[in-house]
């Protein structure tokens, strides 16, 4: 999904943080009933399940952590040079939902402000 045409060689690391991301997110959003939060969760795990495919990844081989290693996503991050959308300023506007470089940045956003919180 990265449009970036380098490769990343952490791609399996990434994917599998972003994964435990999704799922400590969508546990979370059922144990609260949040739905603003549940739809986060499907976001990414639309992106997550994507970038597995398209990386030749089974999502079914990733090990769910307690522990999430986030130095793959900020390697990933800096990697492609993705400018994170800050939250406290965004419009609705600033994301082209038809732009793949859109979806990734607000996907990745919600991550880093997810996992900054928890």
């Amino acid at each position: 999904m990265s449009v970036n045409s380098k490769t990343f060689d952490k791609m399996p690391d990434f994917i599998a943080s972003i994964f435990n991301v999704f799922n400590l997110v969508n546990k979370k959003a059922e144990e609260q009933k949040d739905r603003r939060f549940k739809m986060i969760a499907l976001t990414i795990y639309n992106y997550v399940r994507k970038m597995a495919k398209d990386n030749d990844i089974n999502l079914n081989d990733i090990t769910s952590e307690n522990f999430i290693n986030l130095i793959p996503v900020f390697e990933y991050i800096s990697f492609n040079n993705i400018e994170l959308y800050d939250f406290t300023k965004i419009d609705i506007n600033d994301v082209d939902v038809t732009k793949t470089s859109d979806l990734e940045r607000f996907v990745l956003t919600h991550v880093y402000y997810i996992t900054q919180k928890t």
